[in-house]
């Protein structure tokens, strides 16, 4: 059946063969056929050449693009940024020292006060009738031993009796001196000069020893308050020039009054005190505010914060672009303010990536384009 096939075939291939085909000599025949299997051997070669060259321009247009910027670097201060607040240095809850009802109020919230001024009174009741009967106490104790004492003179009297006498005499000027002492708690009085910063009673109020009268705050000097970890405490010194910056807006200039030797056993931080001047008693209590340490010099480069990222290890850096490569490089936050964010730890010309950081990682290969250049 085999061999039938091949005999249909050849008898077709004579019957419908080119009339030239049958012309040509067998060697030209030969020669014929290698051309055309040549030609299309060629021909293959040439479409997968094309199809290799659009698979190398696909992976090309695969690689990424970022934008970049090189870092100048400058010399600056570097300075410790501390998130904290405002503390006034003397603040104190004047309280009764006696029971009884407010007499009276002499202040009002706000109000300018002076040292020693009254601001509540509690009705005095009988301690004045006591004080008159510890003073009548002390003059008839008093003529008891004077008398005592003529007696031991002549013998009339022991040294144990004058001994007793005395005695008397001075615990009736002791009860005397305890009822001016209670006479006097009767008012309370302002421990400074300071603002009235509350009131906590009103007239009528009936107060035990202990209950508060008023809140008196010490416009000045004033404290910035803060923490620093562990590797920042050893770059503050006490006297060290300060800033606090005021969520206010207000900036003040101070000095470093207390850097802590202990650290908190919770947070590990130490607490760091700055003294600001407050002579027109602007500032208040408990304001938010940043405190600048400048600590040394060093060489800087100006960036915008949007650009920081961190590593697996939390560690804050930036992406940089190394022959093409991405490379994340460690740096140290020197400050950081309203005209922008300085960092050491990069060699000045570092090509950083400014836009795009979010989407590479670490080894990646990246085409960086210039700002403002085109792609």
């Amino acid at each position: 059946m085999f061999r039938n096939l091949i005999d249909g075939l050849r008898n077709w291939w004579d019957a419908h063969q080119p009339a030239f085909w049958r012309r040509l000599s067998p060697a030209y025949r030969s020669a014929l056929v290698i051309l055309i299997v040549v030609v299309l051997w060629i021909g293959s070669g040439l479409f997968s050449g094309s199809k290799s060259t659009d698979d190398a321009q696909a992976k090309t247009s695969d690689i990424p693009r970022v934008q970049v910027a090189l870092l100048h670097e400058v010399e600056r201060n570097a300075t410790i940024t501390i998130r904290g607040r405002t503390q006034a240095l003397h603040a104190v809850e004047v309280k009764a020292e006696v029971e009884g009802a407010v007499q009276s109020l002499h202040f009002e919230r706000g109000d300018h006060v002076k040292k020693g001024q009254v601001l509540c009174e509690i009705k005095t009741n009988d301690r004045i009738a006591k004080l008159d009967q510890a003073k009548a106490m002390v003059a008839q104790t008093a003529k008891q031993h004077d008398v005592d004492l003529d007696l031991a003179k002549n013998g009339f009297r022991s040294k144990i009796q004058v001994a007793q006498s005395a005695a008397q005499l001075e615990a009736a000027r002791a009860q005397e001196r305890t009822m001016q002492l209670q006479l006097a708690n009767t008012k309370m009085t302002a421990p400074f000069d300071g603002i009235a910063d509350d009131r906590f009673v009103d007239v009528g109020d009936y107060m035990r020893v202990g209950d508060k009268c008023a809140l008196i705050i010490a416009p000045e000097p004033f404290l910035a308050i803060g923490t620093v970890s562990e590797q920042q405490v050893g770059q503050i010194n006490k006297g060290d020039p300060a800033t606090a910056t005021l969520v206010t807006g207000e900036t003040v200039d101070g000095h470093v009054r207390f850097v802590a030797s202990k650290a908190d056993d919770t947070t590990r931080t130490f607490r760091v005190e700055v003294e600001l001047p407050n002579p027109d008693a602007k500032l208040r209590d408990g304001v938010s505010a940043d405190i600048h340490i400048p600590v040394r010099q060093v060489m800087a480069a100006k960036i915008s914060p949007g650009i920081l990222v961190l590593d697996d290890n939390g560690v804050v850096g930036v992406r940089t672009v190394v022959n093409g490569v991405v490379r994340f490089k460690p740096v140290q936050i020197i400050s950081d303010g309203p005209d922008g964010m300085w960092i050491a730890g990069l060699s000045n010309g570092t090509t950083v990536i400014t836009v795009g950081q979010e989407f590479v990682n670490d080894g990646q290969r990246v085409k960086a384009v210039r700002a403002g250049a085109k792609a």
